[in-house]
């Protein structure tokens, strides 16, 4: 069955060293051209940022079952539900498997069909898109999955759990002052996080903070530590960051957050964040640090939500 091509945005500039751009630029087919490889990622739920790369003359399977390239465990997906080819001629198809829920390409039931960058695949309920990414792009997104993956993970964020702060920070602090490199963090509370629950439910609240983790982390470079430090807040630790600089890593996180498509994870969902940044001073404690830090976060929310609060623009 064929379809019509979706209309793709220009492709916008693209810096390597701002990993946000990762989960939300589309690019035109030409771009092919500039070593940017095809690459299937998930957009919403439980497998955010999960990905595969599409190899010519290759077929990656898309499901449940363990042997799937690209694993999804959402139950609407079937254990062999899609398998997608990419030719040596640069045409990549998609073909359902006899699945339970079918598969859909931007919203039309297909059994066949082929797909071109900035398509929308769903397989059952999991939404994924055809991007064009660079070995970059692909290498960060892989991190992050491994680092949200890996043992000594909060179990339903992948963060770091809050031990790292007492176990692992001071460690690291010291050797970031030796270094003589500024540090920031940034606290990070979803907005009414309460009303999301009782509104849409327990299981919606837990996807909106499985979601939030992925995107914060995606946001940041590999080796920024982020912890969920209780409940729906997270803080991450930015070395090498002044407040100045984190406050912009924590706007673009922010407005990700702001305009990530949250009707794939509920109808009617919307979800926005606030962040409290401090800079540590020279020999302060981590406390101290943090409670700045979670000072600007209360500021920020006090002050309307959805916005980034500097310490030191705070008096008293």
């Amino acid at each position: 069955m064929s379809h019509d091509p979706q209309t793709l945005s220009p492709l916008e500039e693209f810096d390597e060293d701002d990993p946000v751009d990762v989960t939300q630029r589309l690019v035109r087919p030409g771009a092919m051209q500039r070593h940017l490889l095809p690459t299937l990622r998930v957009l919403a739920g439980r497998d955010l940022l999960r990905h595969v790369v599409l190899d010519a003359d290759e077929t990656v399977v898309l499901g449940r079952d363990e042997r799937a390239h690209l694993r999804l465990n959402d139950p609407t997906v079937s254990k062999r539900h899609a398998q997608v080819t990419a030719d040596s001629h640069g045409t990549i198809t998609v073909k359902d498997l006899g699945s339970t829920n079918g598969t859909s390409v931007n919203s039309r039931p297909v059994s066949r069909a082929v797909l071109r960058p900035g398509d929308l695949l769903e397989v059952g309920a999991v939404s994924i898109r055809l991007d064009l990414l660079s070995l970059d792009e692909i290498g960060h997104l892989t991190r992050v999955v491994e680092r949200l993956e890996a043992v000594n993970r909060d179990p339903l964020t992948g963060l770091l759990n809050r031990a790292f702060m007492d176990d692992e920070l001071p460690v690291l602090i010291e050797r970031w002052e030796r270094s003589g490199i500024p540090v920031s963090c940034a606290f990070v509370d979803v907005d009414k996080f309460k009303s999301i629950n009782d509104t849409f439910g327990h299981h919606v609240g837990d996807e909106v903070l499985r979601a939030v983790g992925r995107l914060v982390m995606v946001g940041v470079r590999d080796a920024d530590p982020c912890v969920r430090y209780g409940g729906d807040e997270v803080v991450l630790f930015l070395p090498g960051s002044s407040e100045g600089k984190a406050a912009e890593v924590a706007e673009r996180v922010r407005d990700h957050i702001d305009q990530h498509d949250w009707s794939r994870t509920a109808d009617g969902l919307s979800v926005t964040s606030s962040f409290g940044v401090a800079e540590r001073a020279e020999g302060e404690s981590v406390l101290a640090w943090t409670q700045r830090a979670d000072k600007a976060l209360y500021a920020a929310k006090h002050a309307g939500r959805n916005r980034v609060q500097r310490a030191s623009d705070l008096t008293g």
